[in-house]
């Protein structure tokens, strides 16, 4: 899959672009603070219907306009379509496929991308919510309606929380909280079975990739850490997580009531990324926590292309300024001969002359984006 051409208006710094691609290698360059990683954002957002550096969409409207417009032709499953992305400050996003309005969550109508940035490097070192949503980002390949599941849930545990908030002190409130826990337990346990099979299948590229990009035979691991479950695997029925998290829920509602907060669940879920038994969050060096990001960003790369049948579009923020020119030269030759490219720079003498002349060049200055031809 490839994107053919982009059409932006008002989108973050730039006022209109309008602009051709290379099937192959696209080059963006330019001083910081230029917009550089704003263009692959519009991309993202053209093939995805949503950013992957901010949730908050009104972002992402040129400061002192009211609204937005992408439209870009893109080739999938070797057929042209045409996608628009609609944004206004006081209306619902939409997002048209061939002038037909998509629902923004459904995957099937999804332009795949994997993007790599220097903030990746928080997939490892930070917080479980970043390893979380990494992940749940990906399970719509394996089930269409993962999305909707995990809104789903969130808005029981918000509705959850909100009555030990206002109703610890009502006589009712076990009964009420009875049926929330049956819907909390129905919805969660879902999750965390298509996240156990989720990583599972991400484990096996990622086991992969880590020992040829750390340049060393490794023993890796992606293990998830469950708030109710003991050392779960991909093996475990729905069935036995429902069992468990009834349990374990009923246990804590004596202090879930002191502190007014669901204590357990997948929304207090993470995973561990192990090389040789050592957790890399806690005590990786920088260096190898780079090293496991970039492994990680290369097996969504191989997950998305197994499952889609189509390499995904791959968008490189700034990784001439993360890699040394070893791990920076293995990246680029395991995707731009797979994949379609968009790569930003600072300075095109970071890159080899023969890598420079295979793709097309942009110049980004002054809020505008000009091919070097």
């Amino acid at each position: 899959m490839w994107v053919k051409n982009l059409f932006v208006s008002n989108f973050r710094n730039f006022t209109r672009l309008d602009l051709e691609f290379s099937p192959r290698l696209n080059i963006f360059w330019g001083d910081n603070g230029e917009g550089k990683s704003n263009l692959l954002e519009s991309l993202y957002c053209l093939g995805q219907g949503k950013s992957f550096r901010t949730k908050a969409d009104e972002e992402l409207i040129k400061w002192g306009q009211s609204s937005l417009y992408l439209k870009g032709e893109a080739v999938k499953f070797e057929r042209l379509f045409i996608y628009e992305v609609f944004l206004d400050r006081k209306v619902s996003k939409v997002r048209k496929v061939d002038s037909h309005r998509v629902n923004l969550r459904n995957p099937a109508k999804w332009l795949w991308m994997v993007t790599f940035s220097p903030e990746d490097i928080w997939l490892v070192k930070g917080s479980p919510q970043q390893r979380r949503d990494f992940l749940d980002a990906k399970l719509p390949l394996f089930n269409f309606r993962y999305s909707y599941l995990r809104s789903s849930y969130l808005r029981v545990l918000s509705q959850r929380n909100h009555l030990f908030y206002r109703g610890k002190r009502r006589k009712t409130i076990n009964q009420q909280l009875d049926i929330w826990d049956e819907q909390l337990v129905k919805l969660g346990s879902k999750i965390v079975k298509l996240r156990l099979e989720g990583l599972e299948k991400l484990k096996f590229f990622f086991k992969k990739i880590y020992p040829r990009v750390m340049g060393r035979d490794s023993k890796i691991g992606l293990v998830y850490r469950s708030s109710f479950l003991k050392d779960p695997g991909p093996k475990i029925s729905e069935e036995e997580i429902i069992e468990i998290f009834q349990k374990e829920l009923k246990l804590r509602r004596k202090k879930e009531l002191e502190l007014e907060t669901t204590l357990i669940g997948p929304h207090r879920d993470d995973f561990l990324i192990l090389a040789d038994g050592i957790d890399l969050r806690s005590f990786g060096s920088q260096g190898e926590q780079r090293i496991a990001t970039l492994s990680l960003k290369l097996a969504e790369f191989g997950l998305v292309s197994l499952r889609e049948g189509e390499h995904p579009v791959t968008l490189l923020d700034d990784v001439a300024s993360e890699l040394d020119p070893k791990r920076q030269k293995l990246l680029l030759d395991l995707v731009k001969e797979q994949s379609q490219v968009f790569i930003t720079t600072t300075h095109l003498s970071l890159f080899e002359p023969s890598f420079t002349k295979e793709g097309w060049l942009y110049r980004v200055e002054n809020n505008k984006v000009k091919r070097r031809k």
